[in-house]
C-alpha cells in the first residue's frame, strides 16, 4: 500500500474495462471455439483502436471569467457565439456546453461539484491550489491513457517541467499548459513599476537593495513630485486578506516572493526544505513596519483591493506599485489626460542582505486541464483539446477574429479594428491553449508591447526557484493550512501596522505550531527527501 498519498488510489472505467476482461478469459473451456483468421484480424484490430469516441457526447468545460472580459457582443452568449461554434464545427462535437466561473470563487464552485457528483468533464483553472487540493483527495482522473491514445498533439507542446509538476506516484493528473510569456529572450510576469517622470525630475536611480529602496521611497514622500500627497508605493492587501499580497518587490529581497499565500511557505537552503519564515520572517516585517510607520507604503494598502490600486496609479497619487506588464497600459490611459508627461518604467529587483533577489521563477505550468474521476467524456474532451490544437485556422480565428472585422495586417503586423476587437474580448474565453506564435500577436493587439519592452530592458526578474510549484499538498496541509494561513495573516498585518510589536511573532509560531505548522513541516520534507530533492536538483537551472 502506499503510505504517503493512498488517496491517490482511484478506480477507473480503464480498470473496469480490464477487469471484465480478464474475468472473460476465465470462462470454462467447453465454451472456447478456436478462432478463424477473420475473427482474430478483427479482435487485434479492436485492441489496436482502443475505445471509440462519442463524437454527440455532451462535454460540458469549465473556464474562470476573466475581468477584461465587460459582456458579449449583440446576440451572443456563453454557449451561442461564433467563436465557440467554430470550435463546434470544426472538432466535430456539436454539443460543447461551455461554462463561465466567478474566478474569485473558483475552490467553493469546485467543492460543491466534487461533493454533489454532477461534474464538469473539463476544468480550465489557472489556480495551482484547486489542481493541489483536488488531486490530493483523489477526486482528479489520471490523463495517461486519455493523453496516449488522444493527445498526440498536446504531447508535442508539454514540457518535461509541466508534466513533473502534474505527476504523482507516476501519473500524471492534469493537462498542463506551459507558459511562454518572453520578450526580447526575458520571461514576462510581474515587475517593480515606477513613475520614471518623477524619479528624473528628483534625480532618482532604481534602488539596487534595501537600504536604496527605504531612500527611493522616502524621497518620493518628502518631496512630492505629484504635488497631492504622494504614496510612495501602493498595494492591494484586501484582495485576499493576504498582508504580504503586492510587496512581492520587498519580499523577493526576503526569499518570499510568490509564496507568501501557502500555509508553509517552503523554501529550499543549504540543501534542506525549510519554512521560510523561520529564516527570513522576522527581518521582513522590522523592514515593513518601518515603512509602513513612516507612511512610505500606503497607509490604506491592507484595505486596497486591485480597483483602488489602480486608481490610484491612474489618477497620478502613487509612485510605485508591483504590477504585471500587462498593468501599465491601463494606468497611463488614466495618468495622461491629467500629465501629458507621465511615464512609467519597470525597475530591476531589489536585492537582500544575503543576496536574495528575484521574483518566483514561471511556473511550469500556466494553466491545468483537471478531468474529474466521474467524467463522464474524459476521452470526447481530450480529443476535443486535441483536435482543436491540429486546426491552426481554427486557432487564429478563436484567438484573433476576422481578418478585415476584427483586425487587419499592417506591414506583416496585427492591427486591431475598433470597435469591432475591443466587442470579441469575450474569446478569451474559448482560447483553449496558448503557443508563442499565438501569444505574441494577442499581446501586441492588446497594446502591451511599450510595457513587455521595459520589462525586459529592466533585466531578468523571474528567477527564484519555487520548490512549491512541484510539491504537493499533503493530508495535514489540507486539513490544517486554512487555519494556518489565516493565523498567519492576522499577526502579520497588525505587525506591520504596529497594533502589535515585532516580539508577538514569537507568540505567533508557538500558535502556528499548536495548528499544526510542524505537522505540515514534517510531511513535506519527508516528500521532499523521496522525490522533491531530485527535482530540485535537476530543474533548479540558475
Amino acid at each position: 500500500m502506499r503510505k504517503r498519498l493512498n488517496r491517490w488510489s482511484m478506480t477507473t472505467l480503464l480498470v473496469a474495462l480490464s477487469a471484465s476482461v480478464s474475468l472473460a478469459g476465465c470462462s470454462n473451456d467447453t465454451n472456447k471455439t478456436t478462432p478463424t483468421p477473420e475473427s482474430k484480424a478483427t479482435n487485434e484490430a479492436a485492441a489496436t483502436q482502443g475505445p471509440k469516441l462519442n463524437k454527440a457526447a455532451k462535454i460540458r468545460i469549465a473556464v474562470p471569467d476573466n475581468s477584461g472580459v465587460k459582456g458579449y457582443e449583440q446576440g451572443a452568449s456563453a454557449n451561442d457565439n461564433q467563436f465557440l461554434n467554430m470550435i463546434k464545427e470544426k472538432t466535430g462535437y456539436s454539443n460543447i456546453e461551455w461554462n463561465v466561473i466567478p474566478a474569485a470563487n473558483q475552490l467553493d464552485t469546485y467543492n460543491l461539484m466534487f461533493a454533489s457528483g454532477d461534474v464538469y468533464d473539463l476544468i480550465y483553472t489557472n489556480d495551482l491550489n484547486i489542481f493541489k487540493r483536488f488531486s490530493a483527495q483523489g477526486a482528479l482522473l489520471p490523463v495517461d491513457d486519455a493523453i496516449k491514445q488522444f493527445g498526440t498533439e498536446v504531447g508535442k507542446l508539454v514540457t518535461e517541467n509541466a508534466w513533473t509538476a502534474v505527476t504523482l506516484e507516476g501519473k500524471k493528473y492534469a493537462i498542463p499548459v506551459p507558459p511562454f510569456q518572453k520578450f526580447d529572450n526575458v520571461d514576462l510576469g510581474a515587475g517593480f513599476l515606477a513613475r520614471q517622470d518623477w524619479m528624473d525630475k528628483l534625480g532618482l536611480k532604481a534602488p539596487q537593495n534595501l537600504d536604496e529602496l527605504y531612500t527611493f521611497l522616502k524621497t518620493m514622500k518628502d518631496k512630492d513630485p505629484s504635488g497631492k500627497g504622494t504614496i510612495p508605493f501602493v498595494a492591494a492587501g484586501g484582495n485576499n486578506g493576504n498582508p504580504l499580497d503586492g510587496l512581492d518587490v520587498i519580499t523577493a529581497a526576503f526569499g518570499l516572493s510568490g509564496i507568501t499565500n501557502l500555509a508553509v511557505p517552503f523554501i529550499v537552503k543549504d540543501g534542506k526544505l525549510v519554512d521560510a519564515q523561520d529564516v527570513y520572517l522576522k527581518d521582513l516585517l522590522t523592514y515593513l513596519n518601518k515603512l509602513y510607520k513612516e507612511g512610505l507604503i500606503d497607509n490604506e494598502y491592507l484595505f486596497n483591493k486591485s480597483q483602488q490600486v489602480t486608481e490610484k496609479m491612474s489618477s497620478g497619487k502613487a509612485a510605485s506599485v508591483y504590477a504585471g506588464y500587462w498593468e501599465p497600459s491601463s494606468y497611463l490611459a488614466g495618468l495622461t489626460k491629467t500629465d501629458a508627461n507621465a511615464k512609467l518604467s519597470f525597475l530591476p529587483t531589489v536585492e537582500g542582505k544575503d543576496g536574495q533577489k528575484g521574483y518566483s521563477m514561471p511556473a511550469p505550468v500556466s494553466n491545468f486541464y483537471i478531468i474529474p474521476k466521474n467524467s463522464k467524456n474524459a476521452n470526447e474532451a481530450v480529443d476535443l483539446l486535441n483536435t482543436y490544437l491540429k486546426d491552426k485556422g481554427l486557432q487564429k480565428f478563436v484567438n484573433f477574429g476576422k481578418e478585415g472585422v476584427h483586425y487587419d495586417m499592417v506591414n506583416g503586423a496585427l492591427t486591431p479594428k475598433k470597435p469591432a476587437y475591443d466587442q470579441i474580448i469575450y474569446k478569451l474565453y474559448y482560447r483553449m491553449w496558448n503557443t508563442p506564435d499565438i501569444w505574441l500577436p494577442n499581446a501586441l493587439l492588446g497594446g502591451y508591447e511599450t510595457a513587455m519592452k521595459s520589462f525586459a530592458q529592466a533585466g531578468a526578474q523571474l528567477t527564484a526557484f519555487n520548490i512549491n510549484q512541484y510539491r504537493p499538498q499533503t493530508e495535514v496541509e489540507l486539513a490544517k493550512g486554512r487555519a494556518l494561513i489565516d493565523l498567519r495573516n492576522e499577526y502579520i498585518a497588525k505587525i506591520i501596522n504596529g497594533a502589535l510589536p515585532i516580539t508577538a511573532l514569537d507568540e505567533y509560531i508557538k500558535k502556528a505550531d499548536a495548528a499544526g505548522r510542524q505537522d505540515v513541516i514534517k510531511a513535506s520534507q519527508d516528500w521532499f527527501t523521496k522525490e522533491g530533492k531530485e527535482i530540485y536538483g535537476k530543474l533548479n537551472k540558475k
